[in-house]
């Protein structure tokens, strides 16, 4: 399962700087992609691991609002022109995930350190391709083809652009 890491990094990097990310309106589950073809949803805060006052352990989950988790959805159709991510099915206390149409890959947000860091991309495929699931081919094949239509004609044009300042 070779694939380009960096290249990868790099193209859901850009799917989420565009996405509509607002930390004073962050909601498990909504949808923040600002591209038709993925979804994006906030999927809650990390864990807080910390000392009480008495010196004690405590654990929190869902603690830490300094670390936020987002699941990207990537689906095998994206790469048609028609495509619209389609909704989910919908349980009282999570989305039904459709491991033979789509990934699921996770991103975690540091908001000190204002950083994104994603998930490796064979942390979230079945090494059983006869399962039908997506490969890392054919992941990266939809996220190159997402890069080439939203952002590869951007490349370069903004840079050196005065009227950009300061909103770099």
């Amino acid at each position: 399962m070779e694939y380009d890491y960096d290249r990868y990094q790099k193209i859901l990097y850009e799917l989420l700087q565009a996405s509509w990310r607002d930390p004073e309106d962050l909601e498990i589950g909504r949808d923040i992609s600002d591209i038709p073809e993925v979804k994006i949803i906030f999927d809650g805060y990390g864990d807080l691991e910390d000392t009480d006052e008495n010196g004690e352990y405590r654990y929190t989950e869902g603690g830490n609002t300094n670390m936020e988790s987002y699941a990207i959805f990537i689906h095998r159709g994206a790469t048609d022109p028609e495509f619209i991510f389609p909704p989910h099915e919908l349980t009282p206390w999570a989305l039904i995930h459709r491991p033979k149409e789509e990934v699921c890959i996770y991103a975690w947000y540091d908001v000190e350190a204002g950083e994104w860091t994603i998930n490796q991309l064979e942390d979230h495929l079945s090494s059983d391709e006869e399962r039908g699931e997506m490969t890392a081919e054919e992941v990266m094949v939809v996220l190159e083809h997402l890069y080439e239509y939203y952002f590869k004609p951007w490349e370069g044009k903004f840079e050196n652009d005065p009227t950009a300042w300061p909103f770099k």
